[in-house]
Formats: C-alpha cells, structure tokens, sequence
C-alpha cells in the first residue's frame, strides 16, 4: 500500500478509546407489579434490568411507541412483549400470544396505529393493535421462507426479508396482497431491512456480502443496486443489521460488521464505499443497531453481544466526524444484547436474552467527569 493509500485509509477509519468511571449502583426488578431487588452492579451504572415474567423467553428485537413503553419479540414464548414503566419506576410487563404455535415471532415494526412482526418459523406476518392486543396473521407466498427484518414505508406498505425464501417481499395492508422480489444473483439470503421516504428499500444480504438498495418502482432492469460492504483494497465482508433515518435525502443506511467491530454510514463516491466507526471493544459482535437524527448529528445505538455490552456514537452529518464514542457493559452473566431502541426521552432500550430481561441504558450513559476520549489515526 502506497502512502497515498495509507493516507485515505487513515480518514476512512476512527478509532475512539473511552474512559469507563465504575461507582456502585442500587438496580431494582419490577414486573407486574411485583419487585425483587438485584445486586449492585458497579460496571453498569446507569442501566437498569426489568425481568420478564415468562421464563426463558428469549427477547429479541424491540421497538419504542413513546417514552418508556417498548414492545419486543419474545421467541420461545411464541409472544409480543409490551413493558411500560410510570415515572416513579413501577414497571408493568404485558404479553399477547401469537395465535400459530411456535412461530418464534423475530422482528417488529410500527406504522402508527399497528405493530407488524415476522414469524420466523410460522412463515406469517402478524399485525397487532396496541389498542385492544388483537393480533391478525397474513400467510407468506413462498414456503418456508423465513422471514427475519421487517419495515414499514413511509407510505404505509410493509416490507419484510425471507431469508430461506432468498427474495424481498411487500404487504400492502390496502388490498391485503403480497409482492416479492428476488435479487438478479441467487444467494443473496437477505437478513435485515431498512426503508426511506426516497422509495428506496435497503437491505443486507450476507449471503453475497453486500447491502442492496431496491427502487420498486423502477423498471425490472433498473430496480437493484449493488454496494459491497468493504473498505478500500480489502475483500468484502458480511453485514449485520442496517437502520435509515428517514429523512431525504439524508438516507444512506448505517450497518454494522460483527467480523470486524465496525459502525459504518455508506458513502458513496468514495473508494471503499462506506466511512467505517472503529469500535473500543474486540470481538464485540457488533449486531443490531438503531438511529436517530437530532439537528445537525448522528446518534446512533448498537449491541454487542459476544462483548455483553451496548454503545453509543455521536456523528457530525456532514462531515461524519465523531465526536463521542461509548460502549458500557449490561448487568448479568451473558445478557447477549440482541435488540436496541431508544425512545424519545433519550433512553436506550435493549433485550437481553441471556438473562431474559429489557435493559434500559438511561442518561447521563456514563460519569461526565470522564468523558470519552476520542483518538483518530
């Protein structure tokens, strides 16, 4: 590598290390109305475990409906998970059973007025209402496909990946009929999806270690477009989980690589394709991750299972230069963050199926005498 190769993979990589200010914290269980009291936990102390009621019932994905109130999949339970907690803390845990046996509910969505979620062994989307917890399933096309990700568009039609099935697939909620579309390469296998108010559909595809953006209105010939996840002279590898702040045409999707311990935002026109985020954390498994758009920054949420921990990074938008980078580690033995949210007070929310219950990562995130030191090379 040349030095002017050197020199633009110097910009297209950040590293951060952070400080991590360790005190004693009380964390308190409520669920149902019953509470139980947990240990101190001095390395997570400002995260607080809300247990879940059913046993074993290995939450996954998890979405906000307003300031501490999310709903998550819960996969061995067969179930949609709703917890609220009031603002004196009391914590309240609710659970709508999917009516297929077995169905491993995997990812949700919200349109505004219902939750959408995939069966990833029922081979169905559900829709459930918050109002009333009235759930109505919509059978798959393709057989078997496993469907995995799930979003909803700005103009209310749902999209939803079939991994097995190897095809992208939209429900229109209107006239209750399903489109799907397979990728111009077999194998493609794709995992998670992300939409924006441009019509753009943006999905991973591990299989073909790339993300690909899907214009359904487009002509056949016209409608994929192909982005290895890379960087500059290095060989491709598979991406995690994307996320699209909806707002054009700030679009470009984030993902994460959990080979690699990197957040990164697709740039296009550049050499590598995308601006990578170098995380604290080795071998960290960086997986699901959420974004938020405030003013003229990036925050952007992420969960690292094999690390046990979760992580915040705060960007600049236009010059995608990072300002705070800070990873904390969760309570538990093996919590193994699975799903992150944030709410619009600000507060994380993270399922942990190792120790089968939702964590809520609140502010201040850590100790403001030791802010997090960022160092670029």
């Amino acid at each position: 590598m040349n030095k002017t190769q050197q020199n633009d993979r110097m910009r297209h990589l950040v590293t951060f290390a952070a400080v991590v200010a360790l005190f004693v914290a009380a964390v308190v269980f409520i669920s149902g109305g019953r509470s139980a009291s947990a240990a101190p936990d001095a390395n997570s102390p400002f995260v607080t475990a809300y247990a879940i009621p059913t046993a074993n019932s290995e939450p996954t994905n998890i979405i906000s409906l307003g300031t501490g109130q999310v709903w998550y999949t819960m996969q061995n339970a067969n179930a949609i998970g709703k917890l609220v907690v009031a603002g004196n803390g009391q914590a309240t845990h609710t659970k709508y059973n999917v009516p297929t046996a077995n169905s491993a509910p995997y990812d949700l969505a919200y349109d505004g007025q219902y939750i959408w979620f995939t069966e990833r062994q029922g081979n169905k989307i559900g829709r459930l209402n918050p109002a009333n917890g009235q759930i109505t399933e919509y059978p798959i096309p393709t057989a078997n496909s496993e469907p995995l990700g799930i979003a909803v568009a700005p103009n209310g039609e749902v999209w939803f990946a079939q991994k097995n099935g190897d095809k992208m697939a939209r429900f229109k909620p209107a006239s209750g009929t399903f489109d799907e579309y397979s990728f111009t390469v077999a194998g493609a296998k794709p995992e998670d999806v992300a939409t924006s108010s441009n019509d753009s559909i943006w999905f991973t595809a591990p299989g073909l270690k790339s993300v690909i953006r899907l214009l359904p209105n487009k002509p056949a010939n016209q409608r994929f477009e192909q982005i290895p996840v890379l960087d500059f002279m290095q060989a491709p590898w598979i991406p995690g989980r994307i996320a699209v702040v909806d707002t054009f045409p700030e679009d470009n999707p984030w993902i994460t690589a959990p080979t690699k311990d990197y957040v990164g935002r697709y740039a296009p026109g550049t050499l590598g394709y995308w601006r990578w985020y170098v995380l604290n954390n080795r071998n960290s498994g960086v997986e699901a991750i959420f974004l938020q758009r405030t003013g003229n920054q990036y925050k952007t949420w992420f969960a690292e299972p094999t690390a046990n921990s979760a992580g915040m990074l705060i960007s600049n938008k236009d010059k995608a230069t990072a300002i705070t980078l800070f990873e904390t580690p969760l309570p538990g033995a093996n919590p193994r963050p699975a799903g992150i949210t944030a709410d619009a007070g600000g507060t994380a929310w993270i399922t942990a199926p190792g120790t089968n219950a939702i964590l809520a990562w609140r502010a201040p995130y850590f100790n403001q005498g030791f802010l997090p030191v960022i160092v670029s090379r």
